[in-house]
């Protein structure tokens, strides 16, 4: 009799194929990289110039491209080689970072300087990301689609833990300098661990013009209304619910300096882990819909409490609360986004995504630095949880797909395989296989 696999060997079920497994080592070191160049850039900028609201401009120089180039992303992901386009944008960013850190360490860095590593390398990881996230499906089983994803969010929490505890502590006691080396390094081993993977070539039609397949995407984002409602839970949280651009006047104010900052900043990725494993023992689970209402409003509940803790221990679980809560929104909308988009589209459908959930929390830092300027950090986060629980509450009860058990799972009639036929039209949520 064969022997069931472990709940242990389920959990990590997608390791098991070698692309994906370096797929996973180039994200980690990505995922590092990235923690590592925001850590560190929102600590020098309110070191040069003691500003909540420098620091939400920080935000704005993210936004910017991720709005205007995601798009271009989703494109040129549906176009050429998923693989070798991450490396690129690898390759860009450590260039960009190790040229930040020789103007740190010779004294020279302006503000101006950190804004504009800011825009530019938002730029490259809004042209790259819709292609790391679409190549996914390409590179293990359609049915280990949700355990990839939750694996990803796992890594990308692992990375808020390590990224921001090292940035806080290599600050303090080794300088920015130092900081921003280790992340050119990462961004180029990055590029180093995707060497060996190989993905099928795109079938794309030679004669459709890019603009033409521009707007191909965005019609069929229109015609599943499903997932415009996801993302925008998504937006609520993240721009309406920013707070990690305020993290370093809530460090100050609680006087806990660079390495309680950098505690602060890694609570949310330990918080998701928990997350994250919890998505994990569920598999391809029922209610994915409920399950991102459910945690947004979860993570409505933990800024409050953030922003109203007198005490950092306090502070520390709040902030570990609001990992906890959007890694499970983001794993259970993630994976239902992925699951209905055909691969002949699916880098135009993450771009759409990738254009707001990549601007959206630039855009909540923006806001939310604006806001604390004039009100003050705290009051800021808490009116920020109340509007995003306020849009949630209305998707909510006027979204009845959100509800539906089978959303995003393989009996979802939504759901287009990579080999399926000719689709439905609408969004499919008629008859349902019985359980």
């Amino acid at each position: 009799m064969a022997k069931s696999p472990s709940r242990l060997a389920l959990a990590f079920a997608a390791l098991q194929y070698s692309a994906y497994r370096r797929f996973a080592i180039s994200l980690l070191f990505t995922a590092l990289g990235v923690q590592l160049l925001q850590t560190a850039i929102l600590w020098q900028v309110y070191e040069l110039t003691g500003s909540a609201l420098a620091l939400g401009l920080t935000g704005l120089a993210r936004a910017g491209p991720h709005i205007i180039l995601s798009m271009v992303g989703g494109v040129l992901a549906d176009r050429v080689n998923r693989v070798r386009l991450i490396q690129s944008g690898q390759v860009v960013n450590a260039v960009l970072v190790s040229g930040l850190a020789g103007l740190t360490l010779a004294g020279a860095v302006e503000v101006w300087h950190l804004y504009a590593v800011t825009v530019f390398n938002g730029g490259f990881t809004a042209l790259t990301q819709p292609g790391r996230t679409a190549v996914i499906p390409s590179l293990i089983p359609r049915e280990k689609l949700v355990n990839a994803i939750a694996l990803n969010a796992t890594i990308g929490q692992t990375s808020q833990i390590a990224g921001p505890a090292f940035a806080g502590l290599a600050i303090g006691f080794l300088g920015l300098g130092t900081v921003y080396l280790v992340n050119g390094l990462f961004y180029f081993l990055a590029m180093i661990a995707l060497v060996a993977v190989h993905v099928p070539p795109l079938v794309t039609q030679a004669k459709v013009s890019p603009w033409r397949s521009f707007l191909d995407g965005l019609i069929f984002v229109r015609q599943k209304p499903i997932i415009l409602s996801l993302l925008t839970l998504d937006v609520a949280a993240t721009v309406l619910g920013s707070y990690r651009a305020l993290l370093p006047i809530f460090a100050a104010n609680l006087g806990v300096g660079a390495g309680g900052y950098g505690l602060l900043s890694a609570s949310p990725g330990v918080g998701s882990l928990f997350g994250s494993g919890f998505m994990l023992s569920l598999g391809d689970m029922k209610y994915k819909g409920l399950y991102a209402l459910t945690a947004v409003f979860g993570y409505c509940g933990a800024l409050v409490l953030l922003a109203l803790s007198p005490w950092f221990v306090l502070a520390l679980l709040a902030a570990g609360l609001l990992g906890v809560t959007d890694s499970v929104q983001m794993i259970a909308r993630n994976s239902t986004i992925i699951a209905i988009a055909p691969d002949a589209l699916r880098g135009r459908v993450e771009a759409f995504r990738t254009m707001l959930s990549g601007g959206g929390p630039p855009l909540g830092y923006t806001l939310s630095g604006g806001l604390a300027a004039v009100l003050g950090a705290p009051l800021a986060v808490v009116i920020g949880a109340a509007a995003c629980a306020a849009v949630v509450a209305g998707i909510g009860g006027s979204r009845k797909e959100l509800r539906d058990p089978y959303l995003g799972t393989s009996s979802d009639p939504a759901v287009v395989g990579d080999d399926a036929g000719p689709r439905r039209s609408g969004d499919g949520y008629g008859d349902r296989p019985k359980p």
